[in-house]
């Protein structure tokens, strides 16, 4: 090590060189890594999405999802199978477990699924992995008051669509609320039946005619030429005209418009509405690859260009997941700013000298841009935890130089010192290089076990923590080689003040002296302090995450099952004339039919957006307020949630049936209706949709010779999935398709439709079929083949642990009916779950350092002496968490667990100084005061620097935006920090010197022991 720093202070040019191309590389790394919200977070889930028109829950249970959960249920690494059936839809969630490889996974769910039978009418199941990237980065609402729908919905599609789509990084545009034209075939019975046709003959007779049909190569005039029969239907007059042959008309042709009403619509795919009105909504997803900041800027460039385009047009953000990175990127950036200021300022007035405040400073911009470079090429975002980290890690990074400057200007301050120049720099540096590398090894050791943390948690933290990692280890070789190099470029002995150390005992030498000949009383006061403070815990209470600062709510409306599109939209508008009424709205966003990324499978939901100007002081407050409205103004079920709460309860109740689960949920509901620490009570009990059953006489079926088939045929709904052609209309491709008839249907004229038997007869179907009402589930969801519903609301109470287990305790009351369970998921489950791994993060972090400490001291004694700091830490973290009201939290974890690493290095260099001087034959007591005197400067520099650092997070009362850098975090390590320095320069002294000399005692005693023996 002595070589590598003569090596930095012989090669100032070459070290300068180093450093500059550290900095271009840095810069250049920083601005072409990727911005994004949170790193990238891998969700274990496999969903299989199947249609299958016209078939009613019942139906798509046993049909399609019973076949596909069969199947894939008994694949390798599968952890759960959810489902949900739906009218005309089948959804099934495979959750794996977190060790499964996803791709892997979604291929073997592709193979599996082809092989399996579903019913003639269902289209191909769609597989796809989940994720947090597969929702979209951007929605906007499009407006025209000058064009209609239709014109608009052209734009859409035609021009801005792809004019997104065409920007690097996204993967879609989706268009939601466009209305396009179609030709409408509705046939009359009562024509078909005068000319003794059938609908399907007819059908089958016009596809075949209206398109062209190729009839392969033939060879003619010695030449290969390809046979294609044309279509005799281009237009609407065409098809309107086309002959359809029948023996009843004397001429032996009907045309197609005589048997049928033939009119161009415009068909609703969708619908989107903005602030009320009508409008498109067009949402953006980026590709794996992309670059959110630069995927939003770029759909801002393109909007503005569409603009200046279609001079009418308005775009309208609801959700920018952009802008929110933007900000928080500068809330973090300025409070780094800030932290480095108070750390250059505590620096400064300790050494009260410039150019020392500048060696040891210059750590951080280094040691930042050197992790910059490693998260670049480990292909790490630049996102919110990696900012935070590095924001974090401010206080830490300067550390190391402090210790190595401070010692370096001590040393040349004193009289005694008979080194000059390069001699002393070499010197004094090489004398804490041991300390520094022992502690930023240990600080580093803690961070390891994240690693190990599965889930969400451990991938949400471990960029954060191999920036800290990068930062440290980058500080460790600054320390060691650019601040000895500019101390011999920058001080001289000559120049700074001598002077010989105070032999006037000092406040702390005599405090410390004190403490070590009254042992047990100080040791007796300090542990007072520590039990003391865990009697807080109670009062502070535990919750999973801190809120966001994000002031935008996301409601989803189920309508009464049954609901028609008409009546969905005047739902919808009783909502709205309720939001935007509302004060501080500014946007409200509605769509439904297709596109809801929360919830692609049902059609019928409806998804609202609401954006809230920086005038609403508490978007919760507002959510609380919005939820009993909404519910009062309609008919169906609302579920609320806004981004600034993290607090969610939900209870998953299982049964046998639906019925059963129904009656269960209603009983937690009631229970838990009185619990005043929870709000935005739902559940997801499945409503009845009403259905009519049809009742074959199979003895009259056979007497009229009438086949099952042709019953289905005739009483299957004919909507406008089936297309038979298109034509041309204004030089666009416009569809044909078959539309059930225009009159509303009754049970009277549904069993008045005639029928056509073997013999030619046509017999109501009333002759052979009977007709009732039943309630049917309008919904059916299962996990692992049992059938469940859910009952959620959110926890007002910040102590989210307190609130839960009371809830546990009503339900545990309750008398369920033989076969329900109940278990306890949302945020209960991720505290649970994610405390357990913290600790043992924890835990593991501990026996690390106490490793890395007996290799580096090659003994037991000292390392455990040292670990006896890290106890009190938790006294000044409780405490200041109590002072400002803020639960133990993830973050709050994520500060304890940074503290072990922080908190042990005081001690590092308090009990290396001691060893020192007993390695010099400095008695035991005056060593611990000399090294307590001499180290006093240093430790408390290094911790005023981290906590100068951390007070910008505490004092601006901000997150980062997605709570996880939280003010808890901040107030979690500089209370600790406080409270563990000020006892650390106590308790190390007197248990190290109570070690030492019980070590001493039973020594000589076994040598006592061994002299007798001898004698």
């Amino acid at each position: 090590m002595q070589k590598f720093i003569n090596f930095s202070i012989n090669n100032k040019l070459a070290i300068w060189i180093v450093t500059l191309f550290i900095i271009v590389f840095g810069t250049f790394s920083g601005y072409s890594m990727k911005l994004e919200t949170l790193p990238n977070i891998n969700e274990p889930i496999v969903d299989v999405t199947t249609i299958y028109p016209g078939a009613s829950p019942n139906e798509v249970t046993e049909n399609v999802t019973k076949p596909i959960e069969t199947k894939v249920e008994g694949l390798e690494g599968v952890k759960s199978v959810t489902s949900t059936s739906f009218e005309n839809a089948s959804s099934v969630q495979i959750q794996y477990d977190l060790k499964k490889n996803m791709e892997e996974a979604e291929r073997e769910v592709k193979e599996i699924v082809s092989t399996i039978e579903l019913p003639a009418a269902t289209e191909q199941p769609k597989v796809a992995r989940l994720s947090f990237n597969d929702l979209p980065i951007l929605v906007l609402s499009l407006a025209d008051d000058k064009r209609s729908i239709e014109e608009l919905s052209k734009i859409a599609e035609d021009d801005i669509k792809r004019d997104f789509e065409s920007i690097e990084g996204v993967s879609e545009a989706k268009v939601i609320g466009n209305k396009q034209k179609e030709i409408q075939l509705s046939f009359s019975p009562e024509k078909l039946s005068q000319f003794k046709l059938q609908e399907e003959n007819v059908v089958e007779y016009v596809k075949a005619l209206s398109k062209d049909t190729p009839l392969g190569l033939q060879v003619v005039e010695q030449k290969e030429q390809a046979f294609v029969v044309n279509g005799a239907v281009a237009s609407i007059d065409d098809l309107k005209s086309l002959e359809v042959p029948t023996i009843e008309n004397a001429e032996g042709f009907v045309t197609l418009g005589q048997l049928a009403e033939v009119k161009e619509v415009t068909k609703e795919q969708s619908v989107a509405r903005i602030n009320g009105k009508e409008a498109i909504g067009i949402q953006i997803y980026k590709s794996a690859a992309g670059n959110t900041v630069k995927v939003v800027d770029g759909i801002k460039e393109k909007m503005a260009s569409n603009t200046d385009k279609f001079d009418s047009i308005e775009f309208t953000s609801v959700l920018n997941e952009g802008d929110p990175i933007k900000n928080s990127v500068h809330v973090m950036f300025e409070k780094a700013l800030m932290g480095a200021a108070f750390a250059i300022l505590i620096i400064l007035l300790f050494l009260r000298n410039i150019k020392t405040t500048l060696i040891a400073v210059v750590s951080i911009p280094l040691s930042l841009i050197i992790s910059i470079i490693f998260l670049n090429q480990l292909d790490i975002t630049l996102n919110l935890m990696t900012l935070g980290a590095m924001t974090v890690a401010i206080g830490r990074v300067v550390d190391d130089s402090i210790v190595v400057i401070e010692n370096i200007f001590r040393r040349m301050a004193l009289k005694s010192e008979v080194l000059e120049g390069k001699q002393l720099i070499k010197a004094a540096t090489y004398e804490m290089f041991s300390p520094i590398v022992s502690s930023t090894i240990v600080t580093i050791a803690v961070f390891f076990p994240l690693g190990l943390i599965d889930g969400p948690v451990g991938e949400l933290f471990l960029p954060f923590g191999l920036t800290i990692v990068f930062a440290l280890l980058a500080s460790l070789v600054v320390s060691v080689t650019i601040v000895p190099m500019m101390a011999h470029l920058l001080l001289r002995k000559k120049h700074i003040k001598a002077h010989e150390p105070e032999t006037k005992p000092s406040f702390y030498h005599k405090t410390l002296n004190w403490s070590l000949n009254h042992k047990i009383i100080s040791f007796i006061a300090i542990n007072v302090l520590l039990v003391g403070s865990l009697f807080l815990l109670p009062l502070i209470g535990v919750s999973f995450m801190p809120d966001s600062q994000n002031k935008m709510i996301i409601a989803s409306y189920n309508p009464v099952p049954g609901s028609t599109n008409e009546e969905i939209k005047k739902e919808v508008q009783k909502a709205e004339a309720i939001l935007l009424d509302r004060e501080h709205i500014k946007h409200v966003q509605s769509s439904f039919g297709e596109g809801n990324p929360l919830n692609p499978s049902d059609v019928k939901q409806v998804l609202f957006i609401m954006n809230y100007k920086d005038g609403l002081a508490d978007v919760t407050k507002e959510q609380d307020r919005l939820a009993p409205l909404l519910k009062k103004a309609n008919t169906g079920e609302w579920s609320i949630q806004s981004s600034g709460g993290n607090n969610s309860l939900s209870l998953y109740v299982y049964g046998d049936d639906v019925e059963s689960v129904n009656q269960a949920i209603d009983k937690v509901s009631n229970t838990l209706d009185d619990q005043k620490d929870l709000k935005g009570l739902d559940s997801t009990s499945s409503d009845t949709l009403s259905q009519l059953g049809f009742s074959m006489d199979l003895e009259k079926m056979a007497k009229f010779g009438v086949q099952p088939l042709q019953i289905y045929q005739t009483l299957g709904a004919k909507d406008s999935l089936d297309t038979l052609t298109s034509v041309d209309v204004e030089g666009n491709a416009v569809p044909v398709r078959l539309v059930q008839e225009a009159d509303d249907l009754t049970k009277n004229t549904i069993l008045d439709k005639k029928i056509t038997t073997l013999t030619n007869e046509e017999v109501a179907l009333s002759e052979f079929l009977s007709v009732k009402e039943e309630n049917a589930p309008a919904s059916i969801t299962k996990r692992n083949g049992r059938v469940y519903g859910v009952v959620s609301a959110t926890i007002t109470n910040k102590d989210v642990k307190a609130t839960t287990e009371a809830v546990k305790n009503e339900v545990d009351k309750i008398n369920f009916e033989n076969g329900i369970t109940v278990e306890y998921g949302g945020v209960s489950a991720q505290i649970d779950d994610s405390f357990t791994q913290l600790g043992i993060a924890m835990g593991s972090a501990i026996m690390i350092v106490y490793f890395v400490l007996v290799v580096t001291f090659g003994g037991g004694l000292a390392p455990l002496a040292i670990l006896f700091s890290l106890p009190y830490a938790i006294i000044g973290s409780l405490l200041g968490l109590f002072v400002i009201k803020e639960p133990i939290s993830i973050s709050v974890m994520i500060g304890a667990l940074m503290l072990i690493g922080i908190v042990v290095t005081n001690a590092i260099v308090l009990v290396d100084r001691i060893i020192q001087k007993e390695k010099e034959g400095t008695p035991l007591r005056q060593a611990i005061l000399e090294a307590g005197m001499t180290r006093l400067r240093p430790i408390l520099m290094t911790a005023l620097a981290t906590i100068g650092a951390l007070a910008p997070l505490v004092i601006s009362g901000q997150s980062d935006g997605s709570g996880l850098i939280s003010r808890g975090l901040g107030v979690t390590v500089i209370g600790g920090l406080i409270s563990s320095t000020l006892l650390t320069l106590i308790v190390v002294p007197i248990v190290y010197e109570t070690l030492i000399r019980v070590k001493t005692r039973i020594f000589k005693k076994r040598v006592k022991e061994s002299t007798e023996k001898a004698a």
